[in-house]
């Protein structure tokens, strides 16, 4: 099978110099065999999987974070070229989202006995994007969080500087007017701090809006608060780290294909983290525009079988872990 491997070798919380020779090794073992392209500071990855579907390649695997995977998968958007992933990154919403493994050999065994299946991507304002899509409060805070993470690697200073900036955009922002149009036809008119708007379940520190989106069914998880307070908010996102729905009267949630968004006055933009500017914005989903390399319902079941044959009859200490910084 003609097969690019495209590895970020900066991903997770540490970089490992022996990250390609361990990651090589290991797909060698299960007989895979593929031309290796790194990412750059200048190239994400979305020219390189361009590049690979273009050349023929039937299988692209991607070795990375969120991002990295983000990035290749918008670069094969609408290509017959199988996506395959190797979740290295410090999060993986996307992989958990998809049931991959983030053990290393149970991710590469997905490759090798896995099945394929068609998933959908989301589009806001012709930005492709596989998470979601955040117009308010959480998007104003993405510049915040991102100097955070840059300063922590770099320059403790600023990265506290970032720290009370976003601590003082929280402080300050207010609900605001939005007028949210649904497939063209249902208006919902409301005031509030964030909208968001999710193509698969999990996001950003493992945040869990929509649990029940699915990535393959046709439609985006529309979710806020109606005229919420600071602490409804809160309320809201660690109640989401844990995985659970916030039982509160004035959560709403919709599924649609087609979202049009205004508000008064225009509000931030992101998508995935990335910025796409102010509101108006139309958000609308892109059926089947991936081809992914998923586990089956008995590999999964295979692997949870292994994982408890190991945990009853050996000391967790001992256990061997291919699972990467």
């Amino acid at each position: 099978m003609n097969t690019r491997l495209i590895i970020n070798p900066t991903s997770g919380p540490a970089e490992n110099p022996q990250l390609l020779t361990d990651l090589t090794e290991a797909l060698q073992t299960q007989g895979i065999q593929a031309e290796i392209c790194t990412t750059t500071p200048d190239e994400d990855g979305e020219g390189l999987a361009a590049a690979a579907a273009q050349a023929g390649a039937e299988l692209v695997i991607v070795a990375g974070g969120d991002g990295t995977i983000e990035a290749v998968a918008r670069g094969l958007a609408h290509t017959q070229t199988m996506l395959g992933i190797i979740p290295l990154g410090t999060r993986n919403n996307i992989a958990g989202s998809l049931n991959i493994p983030d053990d290393l050999t149970q991710a590469i065994q997905t490759l090798v006995e896995g099945g394929c299946g068609w998933f959908d991507m989301g589009k806001a304002n012709n930005y492709y994007f596989m998470e979601v899509v955040g117009v308010g409060l959480e998007a104003s805070l993405f510049p915040c969080g991102d100097e955070v993470k840059e300063g922590i690697k770099k320059n403790y200073l600023a990265a506290l500087k970032s720290t009370f900036l976003g601590i003082k955009t929280f402080l300050q922002f207010r609900p605001h007017r939005l007028v949210l149009r649904f497939d063209g036809r249902r208006m919902r008119r409301l005031r509030t701090l964030q909208v968001n708007i999710c193509n698969s379940p999990r996001y950003g520190v493992e945040f869990a809006l929509a649990p029940d989106a699915k990535m393959n069914d046709g439609k985006l998880d529309v979710i806020y608060i109606d005229n919420p307070s600071k602490w409804d908010h809160l309320r809201q996102l660690f109640t989401a780290m844990r995985g659970e729905r916030l039982p509160h009267e004035r959560l709403k949630t919709y599924r649609a294909s087609k979202i049009e968004i205004r508000s008064y006055p225009p509000l931030d933009v992101h998508a995935d983290g990335e910025c796409l500017g102010t509101t108006p914005v139309t958000v609308e989903v892109v059926p089947k525009a991936l081809l992914i390399c998923v586990p089956t319902p008995a590999l999964l079941a295979k692997f949870a079988d292994k994982s408890s044959s190991l945990d009853s009859t050996r000391p967790s200490e001992d256990l061997e872990r291919t699972v990467f910084p």
